[in-house]
């Protein structure tokens, strides 16, 4: 029988040891996905066991057929957000105009895709469009809204006056991992944040997908399995003569995509079209490009230049439009929130390059299983025109005619937009 000291110390380690323990399982529950991107980049990679075809393509359709254990928001899907952005009624008929200020410039210009005058939301298709915008800055103290575009944003031209009850507006449809501007500098500033971002107060993202009738955006398990077992009423994989594309004019990165590309060109050919690569096809003419590779190719890389949260981009709403399965890279599971289930691949749910060449040879050589990311065509549309990009200046109208909107100040820019970004990059071993 253990004396006291011994039993105390004895009691001690053991705790010590399930502390670590616990430790050690959430940091890898967190770091898994992360592991397995890292792995994948290896130049010499280690000796996987070769999965036979049928094998590779049970683990990821296991993982395509996974319970959805939480929905994206708090309040649903992330579409339907959308769609009540869609659905905005002026509380006030009689409301007088508000005005929206767009201070700097942005791509060119000052109209933000939406222009400027008092019908220029009424045009942009809002359903609360009694909001005057401008680029004018007289009497700026007068605005009830004032847009900073992120990029141009400086400390040396800002408004000289601000009154109480206006909104400094953070306008950004750029990465998080480009660091055009130090948001240190932001402190106590901004009011409300309108981005990409879906925890922004004004959502503005570059696209979303709805469903067109009654078929839920995450199916259950059991209902995959119907939609998976249903036959194609189109061979997809008809008269598709090669196997991957990519239209990329950005040779420099944050996430390693050129890295990712040469890898897995070792394995299979891939058709680089722009800038980086060997093949012509003009960027004013990306709608005919994208048919192009439709018709031609079996896979498309939609790779974005950075790894952040939410950042999913025209590479991968443009591409869902065409009958090809869209080759993503994602750490924080935004595709998977925003897509239907088997309609894209994601790198980081394999071991290494080769494994995901290994996957698509085989379902470059099988049409029934390639067909099969393509159920949900008939059930969903995607929605990324202009028109769709506006709704969030749209809703920027609409709550500013909100009179029960409490007041708010971000006191730390960089935490919001920097930090809880969460961008990544993998590291090349």
């Amino acid at each position: 029988m253990l004396n006291i000291p011994r039993r105390q110390n004895a009691l001690i380690m053991i705790g010590f040891v399930l502390v670590v323990g616990q430790c050690y399982f959430v940091l890898q529950r967190h770091n898994v996905r992360q592991l397995a991107v890292v792995k994948m980049f290896l130049t010499h990679p280690p000796n996987y066991p070769k999965y036979r075809d049928e094998e590779i393509f049970n683990i990821v359709t296991k993982r395509d057929l996974r319970p959805n254990t939480s929905t994206p928001t708090s309040t649903g899907e992330y579409y339907e957000l959308m769609e009540r952005y869609a659905q905005d009624v002026l509380p006030d008929t009689d409301a007088p105009f508000k005005r929206i200020l767009f201070w700097n410039e942005a791509y060119g210009n000052k109209e933000y895709g939406v222009g400027h005058g008092r019908n220029a939301l009424r045009e942009s298709g809002c359903p609360v469009w009694q909001c005057e915008t401008s680029d004018n800055r007289t009497n700026v103290q007068e605005y009830d809204a004032v847009v900073f575009h992120l990029r141009s944003w400086t400390r040396n031209d800002l408004p000289d006056k601000r009154s109480p009850h206006q909104r400094y507006v953070f306008w950004s449809i750029e990465s998080a991992a480009w660091r055009f501007i130090d948001t240190n500098l932001m402190k106590n500033f901004f009011n409300w944040t309108m981005t990409y971002r879906w925890d922004s107060d004004i959502v503005s993202p570059y696209g979303y997908i709805k469903p067109s009738g009654g078929v839920p955006l995450h199916p259950t398990h059991e209902q995959m399995k119907n939609f998976l077992s249903s036959p194609s009423p189109i061979n997809y994989a008809e008269g598709k003569t090669k196997i991957a594309a990519w239209f990329v004019s950005n040779c420099a990165s944050q996430s390693r995509r050129n890295e990712m590309v040469r890898e897995l060109q070792k394995y299979i050919d891939v058709d680089i079209y722009g800038d980086c690569g060997t093949m012509v096809c003009p960027r004013k003419r990306e709608d005919d490009c994208r048919k192009m590779a439709g018709k031609k190719y079996k896979f498309y890389l939609s790779l974005e230049n950075s790894l952040c949260q939410d950042y999913v981009t025209e590479k991968f709403f443009g591409m869902m439009h065409e009958p090809i399965i869209p080759v993503v890279v994602g750490f924080h599971d935004h595709h998977e929130k925003i897509a239907p289930r088997h309609s894209f691949i994601n790198v980081a749910n394999f071991e290494h390059i080769k494994n995901l060449a290994d996957y698509m040879i085989f379902l470059d050589k099988n049409d029934t299983l390639y067909n099969e990311y393509f159920w949900w065509k008939s059930h969903f549309e995607v929605r990324n025109s202009q028109q769709d990009f506006n709704k969030g200046m749209c809703h920027l109208c609409s709550a500013l005619h909100d009179k029960t909107l409490s007041p708010k100040i971000y006191k730390d820019m960089n935490e919001w937009w920097d930090k809880n970004a969460t961008c990544q990059t993998p590291e090349i071993l």
